[in-house]
């Protein structure tokens, strides 16, 4: 689920349509800019019903895979409900 909403949330960011979303290339490789990240981080949020404090994200470059997001993801979702 948490895969396939971030590879939805980059298609969409980046107008990839259908084609494939490589989970393993940097962002950097879909033309992204400081503000593409920033609107990337919201609409995963928006995906996964989730609030991710800003904080949580200062480690996103560009060079950050989306994998490398998948792990943060299921780190910040498992916090959340250790509460």
């Amino acid at each position: 689920m948490i895969e396939t909403a971030i590879q939805k949330a980059i298609a969409e960011q980046f107008g990839l349509g259908d084609a494939p979303v490589n989970l393993d290339a940097p962002l950097s490789e879909y033309d992204a800019d400081s503000l593409d990240l920033v609107e990337l981080v919201m609409t995963i949020e928006d995906e996964l019903k989730i609030e991710i404090p800003d904080d949580a994200f200062d480690a996103v470059t560009l060079g950050t895979k989306p994998t490398e997001l998948t792990g943060r993801k299921l780190v910040e979702i498992a916090a959340k409900f250790k509460g």
